[in-house]
């Protein structure tokens, strides 16, 4: 297994120095990122489908165009197509955790060895829920409420569940790193007792390299923004919560809401409406309230952070009594701008309710990344030190051109993976109001107005989307 690394390394190394490393962390959907921020949503779908392969029933290697193209076509109304990229995406979230779980530890190793930029995207645990989150409100705006419960149940246990599924992934990547370890000490012992005549011998220690609390020290420097923002608890969207309590409330599932909405309340303890819903609930458990005709507004405001590139020199522990320095590059998080303050609804001209912050996105995908940015940092650590080792094996058997192509291709392919689920919303606003008589509503957000006939129906979710201030605005309609 090690010679064939070393070599295919090696081809690697000269191919990707030839074409220069143009597709390294290339850009995968920026023309459908474009539509986005102008509010083009069909248009952002249609491109990120052109990434994909249509024919396909699972294109696993474009799981980030998938669910991309899943919501775009959500905020352009066409919930159908949005079922089915967001069905597909679940799948391939399926495939790629199972491909890790069930498959080989040398398969892994070679994976690992890899640079993340050009490994399939695996989606993040915060991107699982999401997805049965949407299916949910596309089932919803279908008017199919029995679906729409079951993906709401779906997201709710794959929340409680994430911890678990994370963990044994995790553990996977671990038991390939310390195989890896054990497989390197065993060959080097080995050439030590076969050849006594070597005055040196290569040393390996994975571990010592990435349990390094040196490193801990230069990252705290080089990104001291890691830790200092307000978490919530680890996978956990107070929005995917909040959207099943009033769902089930609708569906006078009264005790499941309370449930489920005491969570969100204590998550967002700030948050007047999250409380007012409690209490409207519970109110109705206890008899002082006979039933719910209500209107909720959702804002899905502005966009999620975006990930960016640094770099840091740290120590690798290859050489017997020496220790080299190199530099790696790792992701960080970068947080974005609103669309507007806030959204206002207006009946008959008259103001009667302001949009409120009650669930920020920017938290949800900060927790996870800081919950897991140890194990990205290890996978990046594992791949530089692995690459440097051969890198010197293969000058000693080949030469030093040999040695130096690895050197070059490993410089060329020091990226840090910055993709993203780039069209989720920073955060999400809530207004929730008495049904009016003549069942009519404009809001405004911006510069822009949108008048909603609700219908004959007896309660009401208006689910609105603005990526920036230039987008034009979405909303989908919700009958309950």
């Amino acid at each position: 297994m090690q010679k064939y690394l070393k070599y295919a390394l090696f081809s690697l190394s000269i191919i990707s120095i030839s074409t220069g490393c143009t597709s390294i962390n290339a850009p995968a959907i920026s023309l459908a990122h474009e539509a986005t921020l102008s509010g083009n949503y069909r248009v952002a779908a249609i491109e990120s489908d052109k990434e994909k392969d249509l024919e396909s029933e699972l294109d696993e290697s474009n799981q980030l165009q998938t669910l991309y193209a899943g919501n775009s076509y959500l905020y352009a109304n066409d919930y159908k197509n949005s079922l089915k990229r967001l069905d597909e995406a679940e799948r391939i979230i399926k495939y790629h955790d199972e491909k890790i779980l069930l498959g080989s530890t040398s398969d892994l190793i070679a994976q690992l060895l890899l640079n993340d930029t050009v490994v399939d995207y695996h989606a993040t645990m915060t991107d699982a829920i999401i997805v049965n989150t949407y299916k949910a409100i596309d089932y919803m705006a279908l008017g199919k409420m029995d679906e729409a419960r079951v993906e709401l149940n779906r997201a709710i246990d794959r929340q409680r569940r994430a911890k678990e599924t994370y963990s044994a992934l995790i553990n996977k990547q671990n038991e390939a790193i310390s195989q890896k370890e054990t497989d390197e000490k065993a060959k080097i012992a080995s050439n030590r007792t076969s050849d006594k005549r070597k005055k040196s011998t290569l040393s390996l220690d994975i571990s010592k390299t990435i349990g390094n609390s040196e490193i801990d020290k230069m990252l705290a420097n080089k990104y001291p923004t890691l830790n200092q923002f307000e978490k919530y608890p680890e996978f956990i969207n107070p929005f995917t919560n909040y959207l099943a309590g009033i769902f089930f409330a609708t569906q006078k599932d009264y005790i499941k809401s309370a449930d489920i909405l005491k969570e969100v309340h204590g998550m967002t303890p700030n948050s007047k409406a999250v409380k007012a819903d409690l209490v409207m609930v519970e109110n109705i458990l206890d008899g002082k309230k006979k039933r719910i005709n209500n209107v909720w507004i959702i804002y899905s405001n502005g966009l999620a952070p975006k990930k960016e590139e640094f770099r840091v020199d740290v120590p690798l522990f290859l050489f017997t009594n020496k220790v080299l320095y190199t530099g790696i590059a790792l992701p960080k998080m970068v947080t974005q701008n609103l669309a507007t303050k806030n959204l206002t609804v207006f009946n008959k001209d008259k103001l009667i309710s302001t949009t409120q912050s009650f669930a920020s996105m920017d938290r949800v995908i900060l927790t996870e990344f800081q919950y897991g940015y140890r194990d990205v940092v290890t996978r990046t650590l594992f791949s530089t030190l692995i690459k440097t080792y051969l890198q010197y094996q293969l000058q000693e058997e080949l030469g030093q051109y040999a040695g130096l192509a690895l050197g070059l291709f490993q410089a060329l392919t020091t990226r840090a993976d910055t993709r993203t689920w780039e069209n989720l919303p920073k955060e999400y606003q809530i207004s929730r109001i008495t049904m009016p008589k003549d069942k009519r509503l404009e809001l405004k957000v911006g510069t822009q107005s949108i008048n909603i006939d609700l219908g004959l129906a007896q309660n009401a979710i208006v689910f609105v989307r603005m990526p920036s201030a230039l987008s034009q605005v979405s909303y989908t309609l919700i009958r309950l």
